[in-house]
């Protein structure tokens, strides 16, 4: 009486964790057979106990209700697994199903114990999440555009959106702008797309290159100088740059390599917008935004001595971080395909990227950033015969460098490193030998020079392997 009366307490509590649970869950037996089943799953299938206590869960599969058994998965696979399901009930849902094995001492599944979770809700915020997205986007560049930007910036990637996103913030603005990133990643482009989106796009936009002019000139193409101010001025002296910039905007790249005595004079420029020229006495009222990008640290430099602290706060008003490219993977491919269809229209070419070479470059580490992407696209388009370019057409420091699917190294145990790196050589030296048969194509492909090559050889196959890589009638 009293094992009846246990078993009876167990149900009940049994029952009223099913019904507790916000998912819904069933329990079969260990050939798929309900055994019971909570309301929650009945709300979503629209079915009644009656119809489902007793059936097969492998025949809801021929009847239409599931597109599959997670229950036959298990008893196959005998272990936990996970699916989503579409269920067909009064309307068709997703669902996504854990089905966990119970077993019995001799290691039989005894029971199939599975959590159903409804899927469609979170499908819906999830479209509507990604709708909202989209239509963010679509409104920056909706407004890039109704603002009349000239240029191209490609903001596939999360980063870049939001380079994007407080770029156009800036605009708005007046305030002085840091823009800090690796050489190449675009730091111009983002300033003219700065300027072009404010007050100030209808007036000029200046830009120089603090280390692409020679110290001793750089004063005077910054400041301007009057007529007789040293040997060899102009007759009726110059306008500078940044008195070009009067009503627009200055940009200023690479401005840490600006020397500090310029860097006074800028300084006392952004102080007071007074401007005067050299050789000259009258000091002249100027009115422009500045934007300055770097591509080292200037915090560092501050701390070195070599940018002054002052003018470092002065012109970091709002700092701008533009990310290499290798941390803005999703852009690579639509600024290869941009840069393309450029080059392609400029040298009259119908030149196209295979899949193999669009992999490699999302794999390669670009150190010159999107820089050097353009200038490889550019090399690519007038130098490959075929119109298809293809990861064989990459320059050879690309491919050694590139992740490969060609090779997997696999080492089971600890061994001294030396003898793994001879091996590894040996054998890459005897594939080597096979294709290629000459020591000139074998250290081209490896990038390694013909001595090292010999000398290779000579190590892992002797003289005779020598003599034979030479036989080609190329040494």
């Amino acid at each position: 009486m009293s094992t009846i009366i246990e078993n009876d307490f167990v149900r009940e509590q049994l029952n009223a964790i099913l019904e507790s649970s916000y998912d819904g869950i069933y329990i079969t037996d260990g050939k798929g057979r309900f055994l019971n089943i909570n309301d929650r799953l009945l709300q979503m299938s629209g079915y009644t106990k009656e119809e489902v206590i007793g059936t097969y869960a492998q025949d809801l599969v021929k009847t239409g209700v599931i597109d599959k058994s997670v229950v036959e998965m298990v008893i196959e696979r005998k272990e936990r697994v996970t699916i989503t399901q579409s269920l067909k009930g009064l309307t068709v849902k997703e669902i996504m199903v854990t089905a966990t094995p119970i077993f019995d001492d001799s290691g039989n599944i005894k029971f199939i114990v599975a959590n159903v979770r409804d899927m469609t809700d979170l499908i819906y915020l999830q479209n509507e999440c990604d709708k909202a997205q989209t239509l963010s986007k679509q409104y920056y560049y909706e407004l890039i555009k109704e603002r009349g930007y000239s240029g191209k910036v490609i903001a596939e990637s999360r980063e870049m959106q939001k380079v994007l996103q407080l770029a156009f913030r800036l605009a708005q603005v007046d305030s002085n702008v840091l823009i800090e990133g690796e050489s190449g990643t675009g730091k111009e482009v983002v300033a003219r797309l700065i300027h072009e989106l404010g007050s100030r796009s209808k007036n000029p936009f200046i830009s120089i290159n603090c280390a692409g002019i020679p110290e001793a000139l750089l004063e005077e193409e910054l400041f301007g100088y009057e007529e007789g101010a040293f040997t060899g001025a102009k007759k009726g002296g110059k306008i500078g740059l940044i008195e070009l910039a009067d009503g627009g905007t200055l940009f200023l790249d690479e401005l840490n390599s600006l020397p500090l005595g310029l860097q006074g004079k800028l300084l006392r420029v952004l102080e007071t917008y007074e401007l005067t020229r050299l050789g000259g006495e009258k000091t002249k009222k100027i009115n422009f935004r500045l934007i300055t990008a770097v591509n080292k640290d200037l915090k560092d430099l501050v701390s070195k001595g070599l940018f002054r602290e002052d003018l470092y706060f002065r012109i970091s008003t709002v700092p701008l971080f533009l990310p290499p490219l290798r941390q803005r993977k999703k852009d690579i491919i639509p600024l290869a395909l941009h840069f393309l269809n450029y080059f392609n229209n400029k040298y009259n070419a119908r030149k196209t990227l295979s899949s193999s070479i669009l992999k490699a470059l999302e794999a390669y580490n670009w150190p010159g950033n999107v820089r050097e992407l353009k200038n490889l696209i550019e090399r690519l388009v007038v130098l490959t015969e075929d119109d298809l370019i293809t990861e064989e057409d990459l320059p050879q420091e690309m491919i050694s460098w590139s992740p490969n699917e060609k090779y997997q190294v696999i080492v089971k145990d600890v061994v001294p490193l030396e003898s793994l790196v001879d091996e590894a050589e040996r054998k890459l030296l005897m594939l080597a030998m096979e294709r290629y048969g000459s020591t000139r194509k074998i250290a081209r492909a490896l990038g390694i020079s013909q001595t090292s090559v010999v000398r290779k050889l000579k190590k892992f196959f002797g003289e005779q392997a020598t003599r034979v890589s030479s036989g080609s009638g190329e040494t």
